[in-house]
């Protein structure tokens, strides 16, 4: 018991200093920050289709079908994607590069049944993206995607002009974050102050995995109402602090 006794007031003294620090220690915190922007533009996704008796025939009309429904489309203010270089590492970064690719148009050949009398027929199908400024642009291309053989695609993805300013935005609240982060560390071991030496927009792969997955899911998940015309823009920051007495 005289033993039991005299190591728990030895133990005390210990459990105390593990919880306080005389010196300057350093931490690294990971640090996702968010902001949610207005859409500045809406990304379409249009699959033209044409038939002919072959595939010169089927192209043929699908080029014009496609010319057709450029200018139809550029008279409503909404026009071909075109791809930016984009400021950001991240999923909508690649989305904004989507414009840059040059579609090609496909060709499949619907050969009839032995005993009917109709002909091979050539289907060309091509799929384009477009940019339209405002939600009611959005509605407005319908009918005349429809009388040039296009399908709207249902899904339409709000995305921004800028991406410089909405990012560096989320940086900021990254920072914040992890400022709380360190705060809390000079909390439980005893120090006072936190001051920043380092930030990095270098990512480990599960860092970087992590903050691709929320982009997704802020793309794809259901949104409340309203919500499907604002953008998420994420930046994920390794912020270094001191923290010291």
């Amino acid at each position: 018991m005289r033993y039991a006794i005299a190591l728990g007031i030895l133990a005390a003294p210990l459990a105390a200093q593990a919880q306080t620090a005389t010196g300057p220690v350093s931490v690294e915190i990971v640090s996702n920050g968010q902001v949610q922007v207005p859409a500045q533009r809406y990304r379409l996704s249009v699959t033209l289709t044409a038939k002919g008796k072959d595939e010169a025939a089927a192209g043929a009309t699908l080029a014009a079908n496609k010319t057709k429904l450029i200018q139809a489309l550029a008279g409503l203010n909404v026009r071909e994607a075109q791809g930016e270089v984009s400021t950001t590492n991240s999923l909508m970064g690649l989305l904004m590069s989507f414009g840059s690719m040059k579609s090609k148009p496909s060709f499949t050949l619907d050969t009839p049944e032995e005993d009917s009398d109709e002909t091979p027929q050539s289907t060309a199908t091509e799929t384009l993206t477009f940019d339209a400024p405002t939600r009611a642009a959005v509605e407005s291309v319908r009918a005349p995607i429809e009388a040039n053989g296009g399908k709207l695609d249902d899904d339409v993805i709000p995305l921004l002009t800028d991406y410089v300013g909405p990012t560096r935005q989320a940086k900021a609240a990254a920072i914040k974050k992890a400022q709380g982060e360190a705060d809390a560390y000079a909390a439980t071991l005893g120090l006072r102050k936190s001051a920043i030496t380092k930030v990095s927009e270098k990512q480990d792969p599960t860092a970087g995995a992590l903050a691709l997955i929320g982009e997704v899911v802020s793309i794809v998940a259901p949104k409340k109402d309203g919500a499907a015309d604002t953008v998420t823009v994420n930046a994920s920051l390794v912020v270094e602090f001191q923290l010291s007495r």
